[in-house]
């Protein structure tokens, strides 16, 4: 009788077997082989796992080996929306922390300003500054979501933040601050001058175009080696600088403060 291919094969590789195995012996070792007992992995044993959840904290006997298999057993029901450290499927360890979540979380990217280092550098004209370094802001991402707080109160929080660049922090240096010029300027009733001219307020702003103490123009503080604002000068730079400029018009005051400027000799 002719055979079909697929017997012929069916045919062959039993043949193989049979010499593979040695004949009947072979069949022998294979039925030992089956009635040997299996190896079975042993159940783990209990442990204990210290769990927080939402700020308190228990502690649990568990076998459980991931995240998910601890917090099953030990009944701690997470909601729609949380956050747990380890991940959720990812092994246990000793300590599990878990954030349950009323909403879900929301990802922005905010700047963090960068911290600004002063020091001291007698070298430099007085009340003027440079720069060193420059400051960099940094990136950090945070993740805001409604939570309960421990008052029981739904409130928004941030509930996971990571640093995504530190900042930079600039480096300036700072040249001598002294209140006064000193010489016979210093003993003139400055304070006098300024509670006329602006009620002794250095951040007053006059619309005309009169800022601080003494109500410098810009120009005019420029002059004496100010930069910005007079209004936003401190109160002893101010002083500093109505004196250098009572010194550089050679004491006529009157085309400065012609109002005000008699209360210097008060």
């Amino acid at each position: 009788m002719r055979r079909t291919p697929a017997i012929a094969l069916t045919a062959a590789l039993l043949a193989a077997g049979t010499s593979a195995c040695g004949g009947d012996d072979g069949g022998s070792r294979k039925a030992l082989a089956a009635d040997a007992p299996r190896a079975t992995t042993p159940a783990p044993s209990p442990r204990q796992v210290t769990i927080t959840v939402d700020g308190e904290t228990t502690t649990a006997m568990t076998t459980g080996t991931t995240v998910r298999e601890v917090l099953a057993q030990a009944g701690v029901e997470l909601g729609r929306y949380y956050l747990v450290k380890p991940k959720i499927d990812e092994p246990a360890g000793d300590a599990i922390k878990v954030r349950r979540l009323l909403s879900a979380p929301v990802t922005r990217k905010i700047k963090i300003d960068p911290p600004v280092r002063r020091r001291k550098n007698q070298q430099l004209a007085a009340w003027t500054t440079r720069t060193v370094r420059q400051g960099r802001p940094g990136i950090k991402v945070v993740m805001i979501a409604y939570v309960r707080n421990s008052k029981g109160k739904k409130v928004k929080a941030v509930v996971a933040q990571k640093i995504l660049r530190k900042p930079v922090t600039q480096i300036l240096e700072i040249g001598p601050q002294p209140a006064s010029v000193g010489g016979p300027v210093a003993g003139l009733n400055w304070a006098a001058l300024a509670k006329c001219e602006s009620g002794g307020r250095p951040n007053a702003v006059n619309p005309a175009g009169y800022y601080g103490l003494y109500q410098f123009s810009l120009q005019t503080w420029a002059s004496v080696g100010g930069t910005g604002l007079p209004s936003q000068a401190s109160p002893e730079e101010q002083t500093y600088r109505a004196q250098l400029l009572y010194n550089k018009v050679g004491g006529r005051w009157q085309g400065q403060w012609p109002h005000c400027g008699k209360y210097l000799f008060s």
